[in-house]
């Protein structure tokens, strides 16, 4: 995924379709349903959003009924994954909610084998390692790696996200050759990575096993809501500089937001330091701004008839083109299709 807008090589999108067309499905059709166009399959340079990679793996769990997504020997019934999402959630800790989720999944299929195990440190007065696994059965079948890639992503996001706080990795492993997308993994996995080993493994600092589940059940049936999208953006966590600039930014109440400097100030410190503390963190403040005014856009095409211009001005621009434009890069459509499309999901579920 790109640093500044997230977005996602095509590799996932032809390796997705070349399972799905095998299986018997119309990749035309799935394009179609995701809101992707085929002539970007054909762009060198061509790159997907979150969005898009999101609805085509959505629009492939319908058509499939395969949370794996074709990737296996056999199907995983699709909603498998929020259910052990509730299982984990039972626990008290970050560790034990990992381990409910790898016994969860041990019941349930043979198709991928998840781990958590703890390791001594290689060094005196370091601190022991946990090593989440990940073994596919058939990793023939995962063409371009994709189900891995996922698998992982997913996992480590939930696991974040349990204990409200970011997990440094101290490095990944991958059972695998280095595959040409190799690029992409630093901001998939920001850790050092080595390929062609023993083991598919995440390893990070076993102390945070015992840091306890913060999530409610409200929390997490919001975030189930977004799946998989919520998991293929980057998170905000409570107690972040991200997260105090976003509300600090939400303050606003309509008004135009107020730029770096003026958000540094309020934190007495100057707009170069709150800049170097949230790439420190992954962000940035134009790209938190812009989450912003896409969630508001994105709000007023849902539950209004305002018109694109007056709903652009509401947002912070102050031409109509212009928020046309990002409004495509952050969603993938025009925000005219965007609310047509959101218009036809709420009429066929009346």
């Amino acid at each position: 995924m790109n640093p500044l807008h997230h977005t996602v090589s095509l590799h996932v999108a032809q390796a997705m379709l070349q399972r799905a067309h095998s299986a018997g499905h119309d990749g035309d059709a799935l394009l179609h349903e995701a809101g992707i166009s085929a002539a970007l399959l054909d762009d060198p340079a061509g790159r997907l959003l979150p969005v898009q990679f999101a609805n085509l793996m959505r629009a492939l769990w319908r058509r499939s009924g395969d949370e794996f997504m074709g990737f296996t020997e056999f199907p995983s019934r699709v909603g498998t994954f929020p259910l052990m999402m509730h299982t984990a959630l039972n626990a008290e800790t970050l560790g034990e909610a990992l381990r409910h989720g790898c016994h969860f999944y041990r019941v349930l299929t043979d198709e991928i084998t998840l781990t958590l195990r703890e390791e001594p440190a290689s060094m005196p007065d370091m601190p022991s390692t946990a090593h989440f696994v990940l073994r596919l059965r058939r990793p023939e079948l995962d063409t371009g790696h994709v189900l891995n890639e996922t698998i992982l992503l997913c996992w480590y996001r939930f696991a974040c996200w349990l204990i409200n706080r970011r997990i440094l990795l101290s490095e990944t492993t991958f059972d695998y050759p280095a595959p040409a997308h190799v690029a992409e993994y630093h901001q998939l996995y920001p850790c050092t990575h080595h390929f062609a080993h023993a083991e598919t493994t995440l390893v990070f600092d076993a102390r945070l096993l015992s840091l306890p589940i913060t999530r409610s059940r409200e929390e997490l049936k919001a975030l189930i809501r977004e799946l998989p999208l919520g998991f293929f953006i980057k998170p905000v966590f409570q107690g972040s500089f991200g997260h105090r600039v976003r509300s600090r930014l939400l303050q606003g109440e309509g008004r135009e937001l107020p730029g770096l400097d003026a958000v540094a100030a309020d934190f007495f410190m100057t707009g170069r330091t709150l800049r170097r503390k949230l790439l420190d963190e992954g962000t940035s403040f134009q790209e938190i701004k812009d989450g912003l005014r896409r969630d508001q856009a994105m709000t007023l095409l849902r539950q209004t008839q305002t018109p694109i211009q007056s709903v652009a001005q509401q947002v912070g621009f102050r031409e109509a083109t212009v928020f046309i434009k990002a409004f495509r890069q952050w969603t993938g459509m025009t925000p005219g299709d965007y609310r047509a499309r959101t218009r036809k999901r709420v009429v066929a579920t009346d």
